[in-house]
């Protein structure tokens, strides 16, 4: 009898393997919330990109600042920094500002830099005596204003 109940025996049935499709309701959540995410850091960097398309443009406009003439070169460095003093804070905030009011003003928005002794001549820029601008002078001038530009705070 015993070998009769083995004949009777059949081979083991072996399930199908698990699919990956389709998938479990934790992988879908994980997914549309990674995409998601992606989508939101494309918008906040795509954003931010267009925000700052102001500050490449003055880096830019500052690099072609001539150098040759003292006066015109304090002339177009303070007019630079209205203009994005004017576009990031508006006409209301900044545009009356001048001498030592625009200073304080440049300084309160960049407290972190320090302003050198040479950026104070700005305030001379129209004077027929204005004193002699050194390459040093002009280099602390246009360092400042460049970093004023890039790290200004809103």
């Amino acid at each position: 009898m015993n070998s009769e109940a083995l004949q009777q025996l059949e081979d083991i049935i072996i399930p199908p393997a698990v699919g990956w499709w389709p998938l479990a309701i934790s992988v879908w959540i994980s997914l549309i919330s990674l995409m998601g995410l992606i989508v939101a850091l494309i918008w906040y960097f795509r954003l931010r990109h267009k925000q700052r398309l102001y500050r490449r443009i003055a880096r830019q406009h500052l690099n072609q600042i001539d150098q040759t003439d003292d006066q015109a070169f304090l002339i177009e460095i303070n007019r630079l920094l209205k203009q994005v003093a004017i576009t990031t804070y508006g006409r209301q905030t900044c545009a009356h500002l001048d001498h030592q009011a625009w200073l304080d003003f440049l300084k309160s928005k960049a407290q972190f830099i320090k302003i050198p002794k040479a950026f104070e001549k700005i305030n001379q820029r129209y004077r027929t005596d204005l004193p002699a601008l050194t390459n040093k002078d002009k280099k602390q001038i246009q360092r400042y204003a460049k970093r004023w530009i890039e790290r200004h705070h809103l």
